[in-house]
């Protein structure tokens, strides 16, 4: 079973759910963001972690620096769950409703 990341990252025209009366795609690149957001999100998850990882490290003497670090990673778990809920919801949807929301 292959997998070509390439293929799944770019928009492919055939598969658009939002066309015009024309039948051109409707924003382009709106659908390759929304495609990729998750994606990005993870990498801003691990950016976010690392940056409150190490201010905890760094500031060990400090109190009150390390609950801001502390509240970075608390930040950042929390957001990316919300990301991860709203994904599964709208896929719910989309399983209930039986109509395509996303590509």
């Amino acid at each position: 079973m292959a997998f070509d990341i390439g293929q799944e990252l770019w928009l492919d025209e055939s598969k658009t759910t939002i066309q015009s009366k024309l039948g051109t795609t409707l924003f382009p690149s709106f659908w390759v963001i929304i495609k990729n957001i998750y994606v990005l999100t993870g990498i801003i998850l691990f950016f976010m972690i690392v940056v409150g990882g190490v201010g905890m490290i760094a500031n060990a003497g400090n109190a009150e620096k390390q609950k801001q670090s502390s509240q970075t990673i608390t930040s950042a778990v929390i957001g990316y769950v919300i990301m991860f809920a709203a994904y599964w919801i709208v896929k719910i949807i989309e399983i209930v409703t039986d109509k395509k929301i996303f590509l």
